[in-house]
């Protein structure tokens, strides 16, 4: 079995994720780690696991886009986000998220976790001069005393746990792929 961990990171978060879930995929797997910026051939892989930033509740753009256009794939989703994946929100990045896997994939399983708030995306938000009522309120919402208290405690998030866990889920469902294969 072939498998592929991609990911794109912009705070380092995913990156961390990624590395860490790839660092314990077992030895008798063939395995490749790619950042998507290096534009990864994905076509000899078997398994590929997306490792994403969430931006408006789905993958980021180009994460976004790759994942729609693969085809006839296991897959693995995780990502990190600046909020609650246990929230509202968070639920419906996942289910968005998940609707990107093309009919023709196997879904194998996803796992998002808390990430760091890209603190440059704060700092032009702060900077710009709302241009409707809504866009006020989204500011005002970002940059509310309490979501910076929120943003600085998640972002200690990618940690140790969340790397095991994501890493037990992604290898528990290889053992059940290569089982089943082996059928």
């Amino acid at each position: 079995m072939k498998i592929a961990v991609v990911y794109g990171s912009l705070t380092g978060n995913t990156e961390r994720l990624a590395r860490g879930v790839f660092d314990r995929i077992s030895p008798e797997y063939e395995k490749a780690l790619f950042d998507i910026k290096d534009k990864p051939d994905l076509k000899d892989y078997d398994v590929i696991a997306f490792g994403f930033w969430v931006d408006r509740s789905f993958p980021y753009k180009a994460m976004k886009d790759l994942i729609s256009e693969t085809r006839d794939k296991d897959v693995f989703l995780m990502g990190t986000m600046g909020y609650y994946p246990d929230s509202d929100h968070g639920q419906a990045c996942i289910k968005n998220s998940v609707s990107l896997v093309d009919k023709s994939c196997n879904l194998m399983g996803y796992f998002i976790c808390n990430g760091k708030v890209d603190t440059k995306l704060l700092e032009r938000m702060a900077q710009i001069k709302p241009k409707s009522m809504g866009e006020e309120i989204f500011k005002k919402h970002m940059l509310d005393e309490k979501n910076l208290i929120r943003y600085k405690k998640l972002g200690e998030h990618v940690n140790e746990t969340d790397i095991e866990f994501c890493s037990a889920r992604f290898n528990e469902r290889i053992a059940i792929k290569a089982a089943i294969d082996s059928l």
